[in-house]
């Protein structure tokens, strides 16, 4: 694409199903000078051009209004690197997803480069498992494992990473090996507005409501400890303004529950802001003895980029 010792400044383009992130990045040291957030994500945009024809100049016209917001619209010499949900169907372009296994410093996943406006673009793809895939996640895991004082962790454990549709990533070897997607996010923001178990907005969370969610999750099984949300709410044993936390816990229990009941091994905790504190929490109840590192949530937040900095050097 460029060369890397000739690139100062690049623009790294996190694009998600529900949300836009570009930020300018001066390429040494990775320090992240302006960052544009919007909620232009491609499930929405999507919704709003539905016909792939004619859907790529639609969204080259939205990511040039961003790059516009970061003050380097008329700079083309400034790269992007996007990655997320950009390479899908609903996206730019739908590149194939790499297989598994795949090298942690992602040497093999697939991309492609074009030329936006007079920018260069590299448009990242995701990767694959037998029946599972992720479209974004992979440059974060890039970008935590770049560090070399975390490339023993990757000989052996699991990466949590929390979110929306969360990701628990098997690391062996320096290599992915395959990994499971939970819905644990998006189930939340529906069971809390639009089921029997809608909550208030008031909501304040409460460690003890918090850890009665998981064990309620690991002793009566999902589907029954989510209704203990409205139960024990009418019943009087659990405050209205509790009962997010409570919900939030059978939904965060249920999804940790099988992995600490797995072989030994290191847990990776790389959870950014809020869910840090609530996934360790989880996992002190789960599974007190385990081996768990946790990255710190600023180190998650700039995962990405550290991500798409690898990403822009390769040939």
């Amino acid at each position: 694409m460029v060369s890397p010792q000739t690139v100062t400044r690049f623009i790294s383009c996190d694009w998600g199903t529900s949300r836009l992130r570009l930020r300018l990045i001066e390429m040494a040291p990775r320090r992240i000078l302006v960052e544009h957030v919007t909620d232009e994500g491609i499930q929405h945009l999507a919704k709003i051009h539905p016909a792939q024809i004619g859907r790529r100049e639609f969204l080259g016209t939205v990511l040039e209004r961003g790059i516009a917001e970061l003050g380097v619209g008329d700079q083309t010499d400034i790269p992007v690197v996007i990655s997320g949900m950009a390479s899908s169907t609903l996206g730019w372009q739908s590149l194939p997803y790499a297989s598994l296994p795949a090298p942690i410093d992602g040497s093999t996943l697939r991309f492609v480069d074009f030329i936006q406006t007079g920018r260069k673009v590299r448009l990242v793809s995701g990767l694959q498992a037998a029946s599972d895939v992720m479209r974004g996640e992979e440059t974060e895991l890039i970008g935590l494992f770049a560090d070399s004082a975390r490339h023993h962790l990757y000989e052996d454990c699991t990466v949590v990473l929390p979110g929306s549709h969360s990701k628990h990533v098997r690391l062996r070897s320096g290599q992915i090996v395959e990994f499971a997607t939970f819905l644990t996010g998006e189930l939340y923001g529906l069971l809390c507005h639009d089921s029997t178990l809608a909550t208030p907005d008031d909501a304040i969370f409460d460690d003890a409501a918090f850890v009665a969610g998981v064990r309620a999750a690991r002793t009566l099984g999902l589907s029954a400890a989510l209704f203990q949300t409205r139960a024990r709410t009418v019943l009087g044993h659990l405050a209205a303004e509790h009962s997010r936390a409570f919900l939030s816990g059978v939904l965060i229990g249920a999804e940790l529950d099988p992995l600490t009941e797995a072989p030994a091994r290191t847990i990776v905790l790389a959870a950014g802001d809020p869910f840090a504190r609530q996934y360790a929490l989880a996992l002190s109840e789960l599974s007190p003895d385990a081996a768990v590192v946790q990255i710190p949530p600023v180190d998650v937040a700039a995962a990405v980029v550290m991500g798409h900095a690898a990403i822009l050097s390769f040939a």
